[in-house]
């Protein structure tokens, strides 16, 4: 018996699938109180905006928060998701502008702004929003993608 090759089963993106304007499909999360005291601990993070109600109160929030850095690591699974097991993410940024509530679904949304065949790159321009539209990070990307 052998091991299945990395990434098999999932769909491979190449470069002459992508052209500018193309949306990406849209990935939701939703971070439930346990996920936000579990990544707290997992992330050494002891600060209690992300895992104490009362506390959070107390610091002027209407609710306990979403981590930033959670919010970019699924940015991130996002984007290499999408790009598949062969492609390769170059660079990503973001900026955390708004704040994240649990129990909220979280929307993930991409949009490809230009496309470089020769390079095989492909440079996105990303945004996680509420359900509402209201977007909390906005960021771009650039992946390299197969021939």
């Amino acid at each position: 018996m052998t091991a299945a090759e990395p990434g098999a089963g999932r769909p491979q993106l190449r470069i002459g699938d992508v052209e500018v304007g193309r949306q990406l499909p849209v990935m939701t999360k939703n971070a439930s109180r346990v996920q936000l005291f579990l990544y707290s601990a997992a992330s050494f993070n002891p600060h209690r905006i992300h895992y104490d109600r009362d506390y959070a109160a107390v610091e002027g929030h209407p609710d306990v928060l979403v981590h930033g850095p959670l919010q970019g690591s699924w940015l991130t699974q996002f984007l290499t998701d999408w790009i598949g097991p062969l492609g390769r993410l170059q660079s990503v940024t973001w900026q955390n502008r708004a704040s994240a509530m649990p129990e909220q679904d979280l929307e993930f949304h991409g949009r490809v702004t230009a496309v470089d065949q020769a390079a095989g790159t492909v440079a996105l321009e990303v945004w996680e929003q509420t359900a509402d539209g209201r977007v909390l990070m906005p960021g771009t990307a650039t992946v390299l993608l197969p021939v």
